[in-house]
């Protein structure tokens, strides 16, 4: 146990030593990809006043050499000078200020689907599994081939007009806040100047007891969170099924069925704990993906989150939030296929690390 405790911090070390070369070769892609884009803010803004544009082009270093230009742009990154931007934000808001702005929406949008998609979908594959070809079994099939058929777009733009219609609460039409006024991205939260936040919306409006924020928050919730729920347990409930007939079928099942077990047991303890296996890998492998953002979800339902500010950035050139938002993708996506390493060892004690 100690020498596997050991392999495992080596094995961590190695691959967190890996991700460092990793993140310089998507910096210096991103580097060369944003300058090489049609669309150009300060090209764009400014194309009527060449003397601002020059003024412009020389501040930013563009008659720099490139190989200087590289330099200063490492630098910049690891000393969190990330650049300004100047596309979708013209206040000049930081870039890593929009960043941590933006990111926390996205996990309180996703952190619902990222609990309730496992537990629903691996109840339901247990059940389809084990009522093979029933109307149980038919039910959820056609459950998940809607989920993984159908576009999230597509779901979602049904979900609102169902809702807008049949529940107009969803809408805040049936909301009378003589107080707030609503607008786009819902109400103001009410804090005190200068006071502290999270960046996490439910948690600062519980700190600042702002319960009319709350309930705008949770209502903006709710419809892209169930949209995404539906279409990730789809996924993980075909995979389960698959992966419980697959285990049933073994001899190991038989035996434990001969000799007295009861069907739970054989279910629950001998046959469930393998056929996680595979599952876990499109349950870990899809948390990553599904923290940085649905693009689809998010403009369907105008969701200010990671995958929205992606698509407004690239539409509106502005190459330094890009890249921004692209190193941080990299970075979560690396960190989470680490931590995929290592709890493939926890759920399976029989994978070691040399």
């Amino acid at each position: 146990m100690a020498k596997k405790q050991t392999n495992m911090i080596k094995y961590i070390v190695k691959r967190v030593l890996m991700m460092l070369p990793m993140l310089m070769i998507v910096l210096t892609l991103t580097f060369f990809l944003s300058r090489a884009m049609v669309i150009n803010p300060f090209t764009n803004n400014l194309a009527d006043y060449p003397d601002l544009l020059e003024m412009e082009l020389e501040r930013i270093g563009y008659y720099t050499p490139w190989y200087l230009q590289l330099g200063n742009y490492f630098l910049d990154f690891f000393t969190g000078n990330w650049g300004i931007s100047n596309g979708i934000d013209t206040t000049g808001t930081p870039v890593l200020q929009i960043v941590s702005q933006v990111f926390p929406r996205t996990v309180e949008l996703m952190i619902i689907p990222l609990i309730l998609s496992p537990i629903i979908a691996v109840k339901l594959g247990l059940i389809s599994s084990t009522h093979k070809d029933t109307r149980k079994d038919i039910a959820i099939r056609t459950v998940a081939i809607l989920g993984a058929g159908f576009p999230v777009f597509w779901i979602g733009s049904i979900v609102k007009i169902i809702f807008g219609f049949l529940l107009p609460l969803f809408t805040l039409e049936s909301l009378d806040f003589p107080t707030q006024k609503a607008n786009s991205v819902g109400f103001a939260l009410n804090i005190p100047d200068g006071a502290p936040t999270t960046g996490f919306r439910l948690i600062d409006c519980i700190i600042y007891n702002d319960q009319i924020f709350l309930w705008d928050t949770i209502l903006h919730l709710i419809l892209p969170a169930l949209c995404v729920t539906f279409v990730s347990l789809a996924t993980i409930a075909r995979q389960t099924r698959s992966s419980m007939l697959d285990v049933l079928d073994q001899d190991y099942i038989r035996t434990a069925r001969a000799k007295g077990v009861k069907e739970s047991d054989v279910i629950n303890k001998h046959a469930l704990r393998n056929a996680l296996l595979p599952v876990s890998n499109v349950i870990i492998g899809g948390t990553t993906t599904t923290l940085l953002g649905s693009f689809f979800i998010e403009v369907t339902f105008v969701y200010n989150g990671f995958g929205r500010t992606m698509v407004w950035a690239i539409l509106g050139g502005d190459y330094l939030l890009i890249n921004g938002l692209l190193v941080i993708g990299t970075i979560i996506i690396l960190i989470g296929n680490l931590v995929t390493d290592v709890m493939y060892t926890i759920i399976d004690p029989r994978i070691t690390y040399k």
